[in-house]
């Protein structure tokens, strides 16, 4: 079971990644990938170009994504959706995230980072 990389969006804080990095994690964000001027779904394209999770409190734009993806028939590597919150908050629901689903049990889903209280 391998945990599932990730792909944070750029209202989350690249210093998240990289101590999720640190940690053993794969993960990217938007502003170390040089991707801040790219709109969501490019943002979703590349992310599913590398079998990531994308990771946004962005749920305006990400939820009518996946309904997309899925009416398409196309597949994503998983949305994960949070509320603002302090990156300390952040890192602690993704730490559980991680280590409770596999990359291929997030596929096609939705999760919100705010149930890994």
């Amino acid at each position: 079971m391998s945990p599932p990389k990730l792909h944070l969006n750029e209202h989350l804080s690249w210093h998240l990644a990289e101590q999720l990095r640190k940690l053993g994690f794969d993960v990217t964000s938007t502003i170390e990938s040089g991707m801040l001027e790219d709109d969501d779904q490019a943002q979703l394209a590349f992310a599913v170009s590398q079998q990531r999770a994308i990771v946004s409190i962005n749920h305006k734009h990400f939820t009518p994504l996946h309904e997309q993806y899925l009416a398409e028939g196309k597949e994503h590597w998983g949305i994960i959706l949070s509320t603002e919150e302090p990156t300390p908050v952040l890192r602690r629901r993704l730490l559980r995230l991680l280590n409770t689903f596999s990359a291929d049990e997030l596929k096609n889903e939705i999760r919100w980072l705010n149930d890994f209280k």
